[in-house]
């Protein structure tokens, strides 16, 4: 089992305020992108919702909410997203 980390060990964890505003420009340069991953079929990204969550608008017109995974590589252009997407699951 894993030992429970100390608060300094838990402060050392934390974000700076710029990798936190880094971290938010990406996930707002997500917005409005198309998915090109494969069973997507061009959705839409419409809205950052939090953390890793978005609201997606499937090509059928379905709104539903997502998770995307950044690749550690990006192949396309700015606007489009090639991987990384699951439909979000209620846990």
């Amino acid at each position: 089992m894993a030992r429970k980390k100390s608060r300094a060990q838990r402060r050392e964890d934390r974000l700076t305020a710029e990798e936190r505003m880094k971290f938010v420009k990406q996930r707002q340069r997500v917005v409005g992108s198309l998915i090109c991953q494969p069973g997507w079929g061009g959705a839409l990204v419409v809205e950052h919702i939090k953390g890793s969550q978005y609201l997606v608008r499937l090509s059928s017109g379905e709104m539903v909410f997502a998770s995307h995974k950044k690749p550690k590589e990006k192949t396309l252009p700015e606007g489009y997203s090639e991987s990384g997407w699951k439909l979000w699951e209620e846990r």
